[in-house]
């Protein structure tokens, strides 16, 4: 496993599996004080790629989520993405016409 860091604090652990047909991806709490006992190395997002498409347990896009669930979202997102490079910029000024 591999720890993710927010601001200097182990929040979580990330573990990557693969199997013939699928890659996990998976989120856990770390054992960091500011969890509670009960949700300690308990999974808190997963991130499922079948090669044909990809599923997010532990999230309901159709009802509204608090900040945490975005957040754990998010990184979930970016450690899945980060054989890509991706910039967002403005689009250029066109200076000849």
């Amino acid at each position: 496993m591999e720890e993710i860091y927010i601001d200097g604090i182990h929040e979580y652990d990330y573990l990557k599996t693969k199997t013939k047909d699928q890659t996990v991806h998976a989120l856990y709490h770390s054992d960091h004080i500011e969890w509670d006992s009960s949700i300690v190395h308990t999974k808190a997002i997963e991130l499922i790629d079948s090669g044909n498409g990809v599923q997010i347990k532990g999230l309901s896009l159709d009802e509204e989520e608090n900040y945490l669930r975005i957040e754990q979202l998010h990184i979930i997102l970016r450690v899945y993405s980060q054989e890509c490079t991706y910039e967002i910029s403005p689009q250029s000024v066109k200076r000849d016409f």
